[in-house]
């Protein structure tokens, strides 16, 4: 808030001094009001070029509702006194934080917010507004430093017709030999103990016998068909959430499933790869997308649009 009323004030007190009280006290406080007023202003203009603004990168993930905090780094590069500035901050809603220039050469402004849905969420500086030292000019500086967080799908449980058999993966036949995870897409298999909630049908019961412990085979791909799923060009976050629900409930049961999202897709056949997709997805950008067209593909078993629903594609 500028301060134009305080010199309106002062200006009228001057005016009483100079016309009733003493000509030279009044004089003597108009041309005080317009120095301060007039270097004030030149101070201002002269420093406006002379600084940066940078909004520092975010880096790892995140869970919906945690508190995600951003720094905001301001330098100057030149002859630079501002003693009040406000920068503004979207995150979905507005965020102003104030810092000043006077008797330092850079600062850091931290600030924080919380993320509310899955996927990438955007954090841009939009404007920094500087001030004078009287407060009388107030100048918009526009800014477009932008920075992102990838916010990890929230935990839910499958909301959506059922999977129908005639889409899960194949369970007759014998798997074929898989790409080795460890040894860099080479044929053949590693090897880890079994855990809880890992695919019953990739144990390796001949080495399991010789060791005399259940054994995993660490292969990405094991010749099972695999259960394809689509989000639609207008999927929100709530699309990521129960596309991810439905996968790792599929996973778990030793299928192999691929989410699809604006024509880039991602694998998951064992509980690591699993991971890696929750992953993906926290760096999706969910949101309606009117512009850009993309292909549904043929082999699309499962579609999920809007805010989540679900349709179920059955092929004879």
């Amino acid at each position: 808030m500028t301060h134009i009323g305080s010199y309106i004030q002062i200006l009228l007190l001057s005016a009483v001094f100079l016309i009733f009280i003493s000509g030279d006290i009044g004089w003597a406080l108009i041309y005080t009001a317009g120095a301060i007023i007039v270097i004030s202003a030149a101070l201002l203009l002269l420093s406006k070029k002379h600084f940066s603004v940078k909004l520092g990168e975010l880096s790892g993930t995140a869970n919906v509702g945690e508190k995600v905090e951003f720094e905001i780094m301001l330098k100057k590069t030149g002859f630079c006194v501002l003693p009040y500035i406000e920068i503004c901050v979207e995150t979905g809603s507005s965020i102003r934080l104030r810092t000043s220039l006077v008797f330092r050469n850079s600062a850091v402004v931290k600030g924080s917010f919380r993320v509310n849905h899955s996927g990438l969420n955007r954090i841009k500086l939009t404007n920094v507004t500087v001030r004078d030292f009287a407060g009388l000019l107030q100048l918009d500086i526009p800014c477009a430093e932008e920075t992102q967080k990838g916010v990890l799908p929230k935990n839910v449980d499958y909301i959506g017709p059922e999977v129908f058999p005639s889409v899960l993966p194949d369970d007759s036949g014998d798997t074929e030999e898989g790409t080795s995870v460890l040894r860099g897409g080479l044929p053949g298999y590693e090897h880890r103990e079994y855990v809880a909630g890992d695919p019953l049908r990739r144990i390796d019961y001949k080495l399991s016998a010789k060791k005399d412990k259940l054994m995993i085979r660490l292969d990405e791909s094991t010749g099972y068909s695999s259960t394809n799923l689509y989000i639609e060009k207008n999927g929100l976050p709530g699309c990521c959430d129960n596309a991810f629900a439905l996968a790792g409930k599929l996973v778990m049961h030793g299928g192999t499933v691929k989410i699809t999202h604006k024509d880039d897709s991602f694998t998951a056949a064992t509980p690591e790869t699993l991971v890696k997709m929750r992953e993906w997805l926290a760096f999706r950008e969910f949101a309606a997308d009117s512009e850009t067209e993309y292909s549904l593909p043929e082999d699309t078993n499962v579609i999920f649009s809007g805010n989540g629903e679900v349709s179920v594609r059955i092929k004879y």
